[in-house]
């Protein structure tokens, strides 16, 4: 990436004040799931900063509301480092490895049996995401999670045919592999709300959430480029855009950079008729998921930038954590 790449956003990034404390609250959880067990395996999560970044998502949660959500983008975090592995080529073994967590969800939380412990955290996670959430809001969830996780093994086949995706083809797949709408849903579950369907369903506000989406699964392709490119992935706008136009580095990111902004002025369009006087009966929910979309954007910038995630890299044909979280301890 041009050293000189610079993105600005035109949303104002906020830090909640549990931030510290979140941060070792973390780190005590993942030791009790026996997620982190290892001191290379702390090192890395520390740099990490899960909870750092959680805490710019949802900058108005605290304490029990800012745990949840950070110890589900840990699952998320380490299953993808776990695939992101000699695994990463090999779709039917990622196939197996992801059915075990889809069954937690079908299974409204429980483990499948000689679970390993990053699928036990998964199911401890997914029955606090239950708890007192409406049958509606979980099924939503369930499908952005069943995204995410189904992700992987189309990942895996392309990456086995070295098959570089159009660029259609890319944010169709992105939008489920990048997580943002799972994090989003742990944004309404951090801040005690839910969206009604009528409102999920309006097509400005999935435009909006489409917009943050690209957003933010852009500017991490950005941010994670050397570490992909490191290790033969196909998966990243620079590289698709590379393909698509046969340009240099520096002709692709200046492109990303004028989608970006011009995605985030849409998103301030779109919000003024989502949110103004007499939009619907859904004014006010509508307004809190604005702001939790456009903090979203704005923290994940924010993380981005103090985050070793992406500057400190593991080498190419290590895994990024030393135990195997995926077996039976």
């Amino acid at each position: 990436m041009p050293q000189d790449t610079v993105f600005v956003l035109p949303f104002s990034p906020r830090v909640s004040p549990d931030v510290e404390a979140a941060r070792h609250r973390s780190l005590a959880w993942c030791r009790r799931q026996n997620l982190v067990t290892h001191p290379v395996d702390e090192q890395r999560f520390l740099r990490w900063d899960i909870a750092g970044l959680m805490a710019t998502w949802c900058p108005g949660a605290s304490r029990d509301q800012l745990d949840l959500t950070v110890d589900a983008v840990v699952v998320a975090t380490f299953l993808d480092d776990h695939i992101d592995s000699p695994l990463a080529d090999q779709p039917d073994q990622v196939d197996v490895v992801c059915r075990d967590f889809t069954a937690v969800i079908a299974s409204h939380g429980s483990s499948p049996p000689h679970a390993g412990p990053l699928v036990t955290a998964f199911a401890e996670v997914w029955r606090r995401l239950a708890h007192g959430a409406t049958p509606d809001w979980l099924e939503r969830t369930g499908q952005h999670w069943r995204w995410y996780i189904g992700a992987y093994t189309q990942e895996a086949d392309n990456r086995a045919h070295r098959r570089v995706p159009t660029r259609a083809e890319h944010f169709a797949l992105r939008r489920r592999s990048g997580f943002v709408y799972a994090m989003l849903d742990l944004s309404q579950k951090a801040y005690g709300f839910e969206l009604p369907h009528r409102l999920y369903a309006h097509p400005v506000l999935r435009r909006m959430l489409d917009i943050t989406a690209d957003v933010v699964d852009t500017l991490n392709d950005v941010h994670s480029l050397e570490k992909e490119e490191s290790r033969g992935d196909l998966h990243n706008l620079v590289l698709v855009i590379e393909h698509e136009q046969g340009c240099d580095r520096r002709t692709s990111i200046r492109e990303i950079q004028r989608m970006i902004t011009s995605w985030c002025e849409e998103f301030r369009t779109l919000e003024r008729q989502l949110t103004a006087p007499g939009a619907g009966q859904d004014t006010d929910v509508a307004s809190q998921m604005a702001d939790a979309m456009r903090t979203a954007m704005s923290g994940y910038l924010h993380w981005s930038r103090t985050c070793a995630r992406y500057s400190r890299l593991v080498p190419p044909g290590e895994s990024a954590l030393v135990t195997d979280l995926l077996k039976e301890h």
